[in-house]
């Protein structure tokens, strides 16, 4: 009993003499070295403004899912809550672009012929991959700067069907989208 007693207090002399701690409130501890808390931004925005993204014609032919993948992102960001999402740039510190650069919708599984001769070779599970670049730009003196970008981010989705592919198709870019949302707002927020 009297070895976890001072094993106990060494611990805490340990953390006590290693630890930092700013005057703010909100500031975070630092133990031996580690930083405890919310990581630091290095950005100053408060609000930011999540415009409709654009795409590459020549890499992505599916123009109409501009919106739903802007309000995606958009809700990502609102779950968040890192920052508060505003409707228009005027209201905004900064701006988040977007741009779907890629997508991929590939067949990755099909029909053994020992399993069924007549289907063989015939999809039964597909990937879709899309994937965006995006720019966070901080607004000085009204003006956009941009403070840092990511290429190629990525959201995927596997799917298995033995439904209409066409109908399913889209279903799976969206649902794609919705991870690339995911990354996206994670790049933006986790960024250490």
């Amino acid at each position: 009993m009297k070895l976890l007693y001072l094993t106990a207090a060494a611990i805490l002399l340990t953390l006590l003499s290693g630890c930092e701690r700013e005057t703010s409130a909100d500031a975070p501890i630092t133990v031996l070295g580690y930083t405890l808390g919310s990581p630091q931004r290095e950005d100053n925005i408060k609000k930011l403004h999540i415009p409709r993204i654009s795409y590459v014609p020549d890499k992505v032919n599916e123009p109409h899912l501009l919106m739903e993948v802007t309000n995606q992102i958009i809700s990502e960001f609102t779950k968040e809550q890192t920052y508060e999402v505003v409707p228009t740039a005027e209201e905004a510190d900064g701006e988040l672009r977007v741009q779907l650069v890629d997508l991929n919708f590939r067949p990755t599984q099909f029909v053994d012929k020992t399993v069924n001769a007549n289907a063989a070779g015939v999809a039964t599970a597909f990937r879709a991959i899309v994937y965006a670049n995006i720019t966070m730009y901080e607004y000085q003196d009204g003006e956009p700067v941009a403070i840092w970008s990511r290429n190629r981010v990525r959201g995927k989705y596997d799917l298995l069907t033995t439904d209409d592919i066409s109908q399913t198709r889209h279903q799976a870019i969206l649902l794609a989208c919705s991870d690339l949302a995911q990354h996206i707002c994670e790049q933006a927020v986790e960024r250490w």
